[in-house]
């Protein structure tokens, strides 16, 4: 399998290929029982791909497009691009989709495969409707660590899309950012480290923004469009300037691709330590170490408690931080062999109701942005935990002589 996404990605490496990439969501595959057909992709991108379509002469111009899966043997299927204009005759809708792709059958329509990477990328010509796309959907984490190794991490949420050349070189600029930031001098020629970005990204959250599932996202997304800047200051004048090799090339290109890993790693794990001290839970321990050197991103109150047998079992806490959570969940249940309840913060958006069964058993419980609790199917979201009632439930096992105690 390793080799076939491989020479999949080379063999689209063109600039006739238009990538479009991103993880799919619970509305994206259907999990939730919405209405969505298909997985969403903004009207901006469709209009690009089928130009003959952004009219309204008629209603709900359309046109066909073959689509073929690499990753999985399904059936090919006539994928339709349509602009559904019933506002210019009369009704609400105005936008543009790509539907019909082949239900349940294709893996971008499967449940189970909620939260994975997925990649479209369409045959384009500048001006000419796009007629054929080959998708591939990752099948595990090794896949998308291929993909995620060139372009960074690809959070929920987020859109990677252009030219596939630009995109696979590693060398893609995610969505334009505004400049109303003013980066330190400093940065032109030191690439500051994620808690300097972090700690400068600090004054420029909005105050009106109160609660820390909100303002874990605003945080999140500011310091992600200052990383993106400085970024840019790097880099963009030698893409644009030329390489005088392919060495030189793929030695920026892994720079980026590795800034990016590690910054996207860290990050989650910044914030929430930020958080957690801002709303008075400071009986914590990062990277404290457990049972045959493991590591769990939060431990509470102390490593120290953990590794005192007399303290008591149902007062330990921790807390896993994965950005995604599809198929690395698992990576995390032998992390402290003392708790029984393992709590894990993500941000994807949408589980499986199979998945998310497989999880109860193993006592993991998950943690989530109240904002993303919608993205999740019905019967899941009772069972998911805010970032507020997970602060306020830890506070409260921990009261003031185990600080003394445990916490220096």
């Amino acid at each position: 399998m390793m080799s076939g996404l491989h020479s999949w990605l080379l063999d689209k490496s063109t600039s006739d290929t238009y990538m479009f990439i991103k993880r799919l969501s619970a509305n994206d595959t259907g999990a939730t029982g919405g209405h969505q057909v298909g997985i969403y992709i903004p009207s901006g991108i469709v209009e690009h791909l089928f130009p003959s379509i952004n009219h309204t002469r008629d209603l709900n111009p359309s046109v066909t497009l073959n689509a073929h899966t690499s990753s999985h043997s399904c059936p090919d299927t006539e994928a339709r691009a349509v602009y559904y204009n019933s506002r210019f005759f009369g009704k609400t809708r105005n936008e543009k989709r790509i539907t019909r792709w082949g239900g349940g059958r294709n893996p971008l329509q499967d449940p189970e495969n909620t939260g994975a990477l997925a990649l479209l990328a369409f045959d384009h010509r500048q001006g000419a409707d796009s007629q054929f796309v080959d998708i591939w959907v990752c099948h595990d984490a090794e896949e998308e660590d291929i993909v995620e190794s060139s372009l960074g991490e690809i959070v929920p949420g987020s859109l990677v899309y252009g030219p596939a050349n630009e995109i696979l070189g590693g060398l893609a600029l995610k969505e334009p950012v505004s400049s109303e930031y003013r980066l330190p001098e400093e940065w032109r020629t030191h690439f500051p480290s994620g808690k300097e970005i972090i700690e400068y990204a600090a004054a420029h959250y909005s105050p009106n923004v109160v609660g820390p599932d909100k303002q874990l996202i605003e945080r999140r997304r500011v310091e992600y469009e200052i990383f993106l800047l400085v970024e840019e200051m790097h880099v963009l004048g030698m893409v644009q300037s030329g390489f005088d090799s392919v060495n030189e090339f793929i030695a920026l290109a892994n720079s980026v691709s590795n800034r990016r890993k590690s910054r996207a790693g860290k990050s989650l794990e910044l914030h929430l330590e930020q958080l957690f001290n801002e709303h008075g839970l400071t009986t914590f321990e990062t990277q404290a170490v457990t049972e045959g050197n493991k590591k769990p991103d939060f431990l509470f109150p102390s490593a120290q408690a953990y590794h005192d047998e007399a303290f008591p079992e149902q007062k330990l806490r921790m807390l896993a931080v994965k950005t995604t959570c599809k198929d690395r969940w698992r990576q995390i249940l032998n992390e402290a062999d003392r708790i029984q309840d393992i709590y894990l913060f993500t941000l994807q958006e949408g589980v499986s109701v199979a998945q998310f069964q497989e999880m109860q058993q193993e006592r993991v419980r998950l943690v989530v942005p109240i904002s993303l609790h919608d993205k999740y199917p019905k019967t899941v979201r009772e069972y998911l935990i805010s970032l507020e009632t997970f602060i306020d439930e830890t506070k409260a096992l921990y009261v003031d002589e185990t600080k003394a105690l445990y916490v220096e």
